[in-house]
């Protein structure tokens, strides 16, 4: 059997930071499909072994999320077949004596590939794809009342939209999440909010959206500095998603 060949796809942007030419880049990672959870686990290992239960393996899972989180809160570091996790306090103290300052210091954790682990990256071949076209992107939905990133909506449910550049201004009528249906007609989220951030929002899916084929489109002015657009930027989702109650 011949061996399966890793294959990392990256898209190439210009690096601000460089101050020696202006044609200097950097890669963004193309990420495939949703970030992974607990649940993808427990269905990879169901697959392989049938006699346990999905269920059972999501709670044990969870318990251990649990137990290292627990870890890490008491000071411990942790490691397993993947990484170490070491808790660190960033900033600078101006004596010995100083104390700890919230508005100066970060709580923080170091994440360390191990020595297996790194080796296994050393198979992973790079492909280049080309210039990054556009910052401001979705790259996943997740529908939490089932836990799915395959394009599932659920109607009257919260939606995860992950990317970049998202975060919209809700004093602004025009911008915000749209779903619009098959149809062509479009459906607001009219509820505020539960998560509004750069790279995440948690959107109410609106109970007047149809069931069927539908398309997430975000809004926004949003760059990630002190200005704003003058005009509005559309970032469509380009996953196929679907309605449904």
């Amino acid at each position: 059997m011949s061996k399966k060949k890793f294959v990392w796809e990256v898209y190439l942007r210009p690096n601000t930071l460089s101050k020696d030419t202006e044609r200097d880049c950097i890669a963004d990672v193309r990420f495939r499909g949703g970030a992974k959870r607990n649940e993808d686990i427990a269905d990879v290992i169901t697959k392989e072994r049938s006699e346990f239960r999905r269920e059972t393996i999501i709670n044990i899972l969870n318990l251990r999320d649990e137990a290292v989180k627990n870890f890490i809160q008491d000071g411990m570091s942790f490691i397993d077949g993947i990484v170490q996790i070491a808790p660190r306090v960033t900033g600078v103290w101006k004596t010995e004596n100083s104390p700890y300052n919230a508005a100066v210091h970060k709580r923080t954790v170091d994440l360390i590939p191990t020595h297996d682990f790194k080796a296994v990256l050393d198979d992973i071949t790079v492909k280049v794809l080309g210039l990054k076209d556009d910052s401001f992107r979705i790259t996943s939905v997740t529908d939490t009342a089932t836990g799915l990133s395959d394009g599932t909506i659920t109607i009257g449910d919260d939606l995860i939209i992950e990317g970049e550049k998202i975060k919209v201004d809700e004093s602004d009528a025009a911008q915000g999440v749209f779903f619009k249906g098959a149809d062509g007609a479009e459906h607001k989220t009219s509820r505020r909010l539960s998560v509004n951030k750069p790279g995440q929002l948690i959107a109410r899916v609106p109970s007047s959206l149809p069931e069927g084929k539908t398309t997430v489109i975000v809004r926004t002015k949003y760059t990630g500095s002190a200005t704003v657009l003058k005009e509005l930027r559309e970032i469509v989702c380009k996953l196929s998603c679907t309605a449904k109650r």
